[in-house]
């Protein structure tokens, strides 16, 4: 009887943990999650504790910069076809564990993730995800996969070279010779709405405008409409995915 009583209290001490909120209250896990080598466990405090002990590799090269990181949680979800999120992010050093807590935050979360504080630019050896992202719902794992798509976009119309080529009187043949340059990753498209492949930039010019997009490995289209000759953005359906200017 004293040995199941001994296997009941150690059950109950796996199931639950201190989560340092004020009067040391008692936190029940709610969600679990891994990817690279990280494991997170979500507390119904809010809590996030990242376990970075068997991160891979290639995610601690990116995760142990001189500049540090960032790790924090997310809730995300779609509306009318366009994501919103809460995004909470901290900065730190890369470690055996870190603790995430966001005033007034909690979970469950959509997903958790780390990564490095690099800059980016378009098509660059950094890619479009952040080191580490593990997604806790459907909803998460989505969320990711769209970003990942958005900042290819995102990065590529914003670059200094794209700019250039909005701004100037001949757009169609700057993005030719854009898309000669990179055969297959830049590709010229029939109409406005055209779906193009996964990693794959698609452009449109029109008289008065450019229409840019790629398509998520999701399945959904991704677009940015620029208008000819400025640097202004009348549409896009992008949302909280990536910021594009």
């Amino acid at each position: 009887m004293r040995t199941s009583s001994r296997a009941l209290g150690a059950a109950l001490i796996v199931s639950f943990v201190l989560a340092g909120t004020a009067g040391g209250v008692v936190a029940e896990r709610i969600q679990h999650g891994a990817a690279r080598g990280v494991a997170v466990d979500v507390y119904s405090s809010g809590v996030a504790v990242f376990d970075l002990r068997r991160t891979e590799p290639a995610a601690r090269r990116l995760l142990t910069g001189p500049s540090g990181l960032t790790f924090g949680c997310l809730h995300a979800h779609l509306a009318r076809g366009v994501w919103h999120t809460g995004e909470y992010t901290l900065g730190g050093r890369f470690a055996r564990s870190l603790r995430f807590r966001w005033n007034r935050v909690v979970g469950p979360y959509d997903g958790c993730e780390l990564g490095g504080l690099y800059g980016h630019r378009w098509w660059d050896a950094w890619g479009t995800r952040n080191a580490v992202e593990i997604w806790l719902t459907v909803s998460g794992r989505h969320f990711f996969n769209d970003r990942a798509a958005a900042r290819d976009l995102a990065y590529f119309v914003r670059s200094g070279r794209v700019q250039r080529i909005r701004l100037s009187s001949s757009p169609l043949r700057g993005l030719q010779a854009f898309a000669r340059r990179y055969p297959g990753r830049v590709v010229q498209v029939p109409s406005s709405n055209t779906r193009v492949a996964k990693d794959v930039i698609g452009f449109w010019v029109g008289r008065r405008t450019i229409v840019f997009t790629v398509s998520s490995s999701t399945g959904r289209r991704l677009f940015v409409v620029a208008k000819r000759g400025t640097l202004k953005l009348p549409a896009k359906n992008l949302g909280d995915l990536a910021f594009v200017f």
